[in-house]
C-alpha cells in the first residue's frame, strides 16, 4: 500500500470520527441519574418552539431571554406564556452589555418582565461579547452589575442568578465579589472556575432536541 493511500485512509477515518463526535455532541446531555433537573435557555433567535415537545424531551425548566443590552427580545412574551402553559418552571434572563448604559438596560428588562410569584429567580448573563470592545476596570464592571441588580431584584422580589462565562470570570472575578447563586458554563465537562459552587451548569451550548428548529443551550441543576 502506498504512502498516499495510507494518508487518504487515515484522513477518511478521522473525518468519519469527527462526524460521529459532532453528531454525538448535538444530542448529549448529562445523565439524569445524577442531574435529575434539566432545562433550556431560549430567545427569539430560536424561532417557533413546540413547548409541549420540549417538555417531552426532558426539560423541567426554561430560561426565557427577556432582553439583551438595551434591546427587548420580541419573542419573550410568547415563549414565557407558552412555557408556563406547557408546565415548565420558567425564569427570565437578561444578557448584560458592557457597551450600553446600565440604566437603559434596566429599563429594557423592567418593561419586559412581569412580576410573577411562581417564576424562577431571574438570571443575569455575563459574558465577553465579540461586538463590544469596551474594557472597563473591574471596579467599574462590578459597579455596573450592582447597578442593574438593585432595581431588577426589587422588581422581581428576590436575588438574581449570575450566569458567568469563564472568560468574564477570568477578567473580572465576579463570583468573588458579588454573592449570588451562580450559573457556570462549560461544554461537556463540569466547570470549576467560579469562587463558589454553582447552582446551574450550562453543559451543552448547542443541543439538538425535537420541538426547536435550532440547537439550544441545555443546562442542569446541581445534584
Amino acid at each position: 500500500m502506498t504512502r498516499a493511500r495510507i494518508v487518504l485512509i487515515v484522513a477518511a477515518v478521522l473525518a468519519v470520527a469527527t462526524l460521529i463526535g459532532w453528531r454525538w455532541s448535538l444530542g448529549w446531555a448529562p445523565a439524569t441519574a445524577r442531574f435529575a433537573v434539566q432545562g433550556v435557555t431560549v430567545s427569539a433567535a430560536d424561532g417557533a418552539i413546540d413547548w409541549p415537545m420540549v417538555r417531552a424531551q426532558g426539560a423541567d425548566f426554561a430560561f426565557v431571554t427577556a432582553s439583551s443590552g438595551t434591546a427587548r427580545d420580541p419573542a419573550f412574551e410568547g415563549n414565557w406564556n407558552a412555557a408556563h402553559a406547557a408546565g415548565l418552571r420558567h425564569g427570565a434572563l437578561h444578557r448584560f452589555s458592557l457597551c450600553e448604559s446600565t440604566a437603559d438596560q434596566v429599563t429594557a428588562y423592567l418593561t419586559t418582565v412581569p412580576r410573577a410569584a411562581d417564576a424562577l429567580p431571574a438570571a443575569l448573563a455575563l459574558d465577553v461579547a465579540e461586538d463590544c470592545d469596551a474594557h472597563p476596570t473591574r471596579a467599574q464592571v462590578l459597579s455596573a452589575i450592582r447597578g442593574f441588580l438593585g432595581p431588577a431584584e426589587y422588581h422581581d422580589g428576590r436575588p438574581m442568578m449570575l450566569r458567568v462565562s469563564a472568560a468574564f470570570e477570568d477578567e473580572y472575578r465576579v463570583s468573588e465579589a458579588i454573592v449570588r447563586p451562580l450559573w457556570a458554563e462549560r461544554a461537556f465537562l463540569e466547570p470549576a472556575y467560579l469562587a463558589r459552587p454553582w447552582r446551574l451548569w450550562q453543559a451543552n451550548p448547542a443541543r439538538r432536541i425535537d420541538g426547536v428548529a435550532r440547537p439550544v443551550a441545555w443546562s442542569v441543576a446541581a445534584p
